[in-house]
């Protein structure tokens, strides 16, 4: 008798709790549904969807590769993390990413061409090392440049936004229209992820990959105030024994325990204003920078404002009292990252430390990471989803949150 494919798909996730227990525990959270409008399969975080003709389709290998497909699309959260990018090739990009992954697991086979109502599979490995930003934003040159046309995701993702979902119109298997998510639903289902990802990972012991090590790690460490971590990766571009140097102007007779280093301490602060960032944000994150440098004998910064180029740069020193706090911003449009690092070289500016102040959005690369020590400093990720490729990355939050 031929098994149903709701049967097959059990199976699967059975197959994948022997073999794989991390993909395996976290197929099993997914509810499965029919969903006869949809050409193939997808998830919303909380439910399996598939076309049971789709299912019918594929051997026993590639059902484990589309059911590990959609729980990586969950533990990644793919479903919120599109923001403003263009729906459709944002989840071909994440098709690429996944789909390595699930390769280099061996989680199945790959789903044949031939199965996936037109278009390639998503695999190529030039996107190696690369998030799934990074991936789309490639695409998407490509796509303006008019290629990569015949490029077409393996599933549906269901980002919970107001309507229907993708394209609209989706419905289950009764016949009721799959519906967005409100605010606090999105959070709710964001953290009920998080929670079975830690202990999917806590119940497979070695079986899991080493991305998804990673990220339990960040999930369960303690986590700092961004205020804290900026305090902290400024003091450690300072690598001596604390002595007693002299005072700065502002301090009058009050000697501060400063750093016995050759030179002052040298932090460059890039400020992108690419229109993203509020003025009264950007002070604040001054500020406390200002609350910070008070407390050594010396200091050069040197703060400038980003987007497709650099432009009013300022320099705030120990010798000449001025505060960081009465830097004129300036708003732009754009977001180069790689104009900071040229302006630095080409300006022969080799600060201690570099804090880039910014929404994590750069249009293609993030910068050099071999040329000085970076903090990022994200605003704007409430979800804390953005990380950048090298440094360290801190997720803002004003002062009132």
């Amino acid at each position: 008798m031929l098994k149903t494919a709701e049967e097959r798909i059990t199976q699967s996730r059975v197959r994948l709790l022997l073999t794989k227990p991390f993909f395996g525990t976290l197929a099993t959270r997914l509810r499965l549904q029919e969903v006869e409008s949809i050409p193939t399969a997808g998830t919303d975080g909380r439910h399996f969807y598939f076309n049971r003709a789709f299912i019918d389709r594929l051997d026993e290998g590639e059902l484990d590769f589309l059911v590990g497909h959609e729980v990586l699309h969950c533990v990644y959260d793919h479903m919120q993390a599109r923001g403003d990018r263009n729906h459709v090739l944002y989840n071909i990009a994440c098709d690429f990413n996944i789909n390595m992954e699930l390769v280099t697991q061996n989680i199945g086979t790959l789903i044949g061409e031939d199965k996936l109502n037109g278009g390639k599979p998503c695999l190529d490995w030039k996107y190696q090392g690369k998030n799934s930003y990074e991936i789309y934003d490639e695409l998407f040159q490509s796509a303006e440049d008019g290629g990569q046309d015949d490029l077409a995701g393996m599933d549906i993702h269901f980002d919970g936004e107001d309507g229907d979902g993708e394209g609209s119109g989706y419905k289950d298997g009764n016949g009721n229209p799959i519906k967005g998510m409100s605010e606090e639903e999105k959070k709710a289902l964001g953290d009920e992820i998080k929670q079975a990802v830690i202990n999917a990972a806590q119940g497979a012991g070695q079986e899991v990959p080493d991305t998804i090590k990673r990220m339990v790690a960040e999930l369960t460490a303690p986590k700092l105030d961004w205020t804290d971590v900026l305090r902290v990766s400024i003091e450690s571009s300072l690598k001596n024994d604390f002595t007693f140097l002299r005072p700065s102007k502002r301090s009058g007779e009050v000697i501060f325990p400063g750093m016995n280093k050759d030179e002052m301490l040298n932090i460059a602060i890039a400020l992108d204003m690419s229109g993203s960032i509020a003025d009264s944000v950007a002070k604040e994150m001054l500020s406390e920078v200002q609350g910070i440098m008070g407390q050594y004998s010396e200091y050069k910064i040197t703060v400038f404002c980003f987007d497709t180029g650099v432009y009013n740069v300022d320099t705030f020193s120990s010798d000449d009292g001025r505060l960081i706090t009465e830097y004129d911003l300036a708003g732009g449009g754009g977001t180069d990252f790689d104009v900071v690092y040229k302006y630095m070289e080409q300006q022969g500016l080799e600060p201690d430390q570099l804090i880039m102040f910014t929404d994590g959005y750069p249009w293609g690369s993030w910068g050099n990471p071999d040329y000085c020590d970076t903090l990022f400093v994200i605003h704007g990720d409430t979800e804390k989803r953005i990380t950048a490729p090298f440094g360290m990355t801190v997720h803002y939050e004003t002062s009132s949150t």
